[in-house]
């Protein structure tokens, strides 16, 4: 099984937008692949997603349902490793679930810091439309 680790940044997205939304429902609903969620990264995607910018892009009951999607969805991983390796201090919290996790990949929308990394460890780093291309080559008129 293909393990990953999905940035936060690509979970509000796919909240608040329904392309993104489509792209990522590929991955979600494969079961090639385990994807790995921490307790740290569940609560920055609850923080943010209820804040009052998003209100008007989504429901209460639609963040709900994507919040309990996600607990039935995802392996949760207890992390204990503290890395600070990203230019993004505030994105360390990802790279320690990739490691703890032993993700083969983080994909991630934040084209500057993480993406620029490009390797952490075993962890391969990717936009979203890398990894769709890499796993979904005959869907690309998706993406």
């Amino acid at each position: 099984m293909i393990r990953i680790v999905i940035d936060t940044n690509l979970y509000v997205s796919a909240m608040i937008s329904r392309n993104s939304r489509h792209r990522l429902d590929q991955i979600l609903k494969d079961q090639r692949f385990d994807i790995l969620i921490d307790k740290t990264l569940f609560e920055e995607f609850h923080e943010v997603i209820h804040r009052p910018k998003f209100k008007r892009y989504v429901s209460v009951e639609q963040i709900e349902s994507f919040l309990n999607l996600l607990d039935e969805r995802c392996t949760r991983i207890n992390t204990t490793s503290k890395v600070s390796h990203s230019p993004d201090p505030k994105d360390d919290f990802l790279l320690a679930l990739a490691l703890d996790g032993a993700s083969h990949y983080l994909i991630t929308g934040n084209k500057i810091d993480l993406l620029d990394l490009k390797q952490y460890g075993a962890t391969s780093i990717l936009s979203l439309t890398q990894f769709l291309v890499e796993y979904f080559p005959t869907n690309q008129s998706d993406f």
